[in-house]
């Protein structure tokens, strides 16, 4: 600012003094009033700068908003085809016959199926509280107990009353607890005495310390032998022989694997060149109406989902951003399979579709369901999908 040049009154007249200093504040409110006027008129600009900042980050977040959709049908041709896209066109340069497989990735062991029929065996177990049913090694025993050292209760050494399950030598328990069971029947109380190892992560403070048990054997539980009889009783829906069981196990969890081989490989291998933008837009839409609802269901079970946001662990803005990589996967497989169909003439009908429903033993209501809910397009092209995974499948090479 320019300074002020300094004036000698001293030899003026009283008067004289009194207008000069009039003069000097007369200028001073003047450059006050400007610089006043100034400020407001920054100070205006300030807030109307920040007024459209706010006004368009909402204005672009609400563009960039995705909308959840429910109509699955949209941008689909009555065929199942995306409307107007050839998806060999889009793709770039794929195979889908003799594609080699690694057999690991897809056997399913004979030692895979007798873990799951062990797991079904145990599902249909029965409760025996005969004293004439003597503990053996391998059986699984309801107990329950109360454990002391130096005759306290420690933590976690007391069931309370509502049993515990323990599998007889599965090394659960502290060393030489199980076998202490063996040879006891329900009804019996027996006095277990162990020693804690040292260390003992789970409670350090138990470490290296003796301890004695009161046990209660409430029961031994009986696993039923996995026979015709208990196929035809219990799993008459997927067999009717007990070998016939293993085959449909065999068989279905292959080509489970398969199935899961294939969308890995359509994932890392499938190129899009050119994006559809309308109906990739669309499919983000889909995939968020569908999390919606999941969350909606869910949010009735569980109190701790208070938004949407809590289900999805991210924000609204984020989990609409992640979309173009997770739907992204869902692009490749509908335009990989529409290309196949086109390549290999694949069409579909209702009949089809109604075929298709009936052999999973559903009915002709639940098409009629199913077509209320996607639209008949979105159905169709489920079943193109599903006739172009098998020519992938029946071309697969297993080494």
């Amino acid at each position: 600012m320019k300074e002020e040049k300094k004036v000698d009154t001293s030899g003026l007249s009283l008067s004289k003094q009194r207008k000069i200093q009039r003069e000097k504040e007369i200028k001073k409110m003047k450059r006050n009033r400007i610089l006043l006027k100034a400020a407001k008129i920054t100070f205006l600009t300030v807030v109307i700068v920040g007024f459209a900042s706010v006004a368009g980050i909402k204005i672009y977040r609400e563009v960039t908003r995705i909308k959840p959709s429910s109509d699955f049908s949209a941008y689909l041709d009555d065929n199942g085809f995306i409307s107007g896209i050839n998806a060999t066109d889009v793709l770039g340069t794929f195979d889908y016959k003799g594609l080699e497989v690694p057999q690991s990735e897809v056997e399913y062991t004979d030692e895979d199926v007798e873990t799951s029929i062990q797991s079904i065996l145990k599902s249909h177990k029965t409760e025996d509280t005969s004293t004439e049913t003597k503990i053996k090694d391998g059986d699984t025993v309801n107990i329950d107990y109360v454990g002391t050292v130096d005759g306290e209760e420690f933590s976690g050494g007391n069931t309370n009353g509502s049993g515990a399950d323990l599998e007889i030598g599965s090394g659960t328990y502290i060393d030489d607890f199980e076998q202490q069971l063996i040879g006891h029947a329900p009804g019996e109380h027996v006095t277990v005495n162990v020693t804690f190892p040292d260390p003992y992560d789970t409670n350090t403070e138990l470490s290296g310390k003796d301890a004695v048990f009161e046990v209660t054997i409430n029961s031994v539980y009986q696993i039923p032998e996995f026979t015709d009889d208990f196929v035809k009783e219990n799993l008459s829906d997927y067999a009717t022989t007990a070998d016939g069981y293993r085959e449909y196990l065999k068989e279905t969890n292959y080509n489970q694997k398969l199935e899961s081989w294939i969308s890995t490989y359509i994932d890392e291998n499938i190129t899009v060149n050119t994006v559809p933008e309308k109906y990739f837009s669309h499919l983000k839409s889909l995939q968020k109406y569908v999390d919606e609802s999941n969350y909606n269901y869910y949010k009735s079970m569980y109190t701790s989902l208070s938004s949407f946001e809590d289900y999805v662990g991210k924000s609204e803005s984020q989990y609409d951003k992640s979309l173009d990589t997770s739907v992204l996967k869902t692009l490749k497989t509908n335009l990989f399979y529409q290309a196949i169909a086109e390549k290999e003439g694949i069409s579909v009908t209702e009949d089809d579709y109604k075929a298709y429903l009936t052999e999973q033993g559903k009915s002709e209501d639940d098409y009629t369901s199913m077509v209320e809910t996607y639209g008949k397009s979105y159905l169709m092209q489920n079943m193109i999908a599903e006739k172009a995974l098998e020519i992938v499948k029946d071309n697969i090479v297993v080494k």
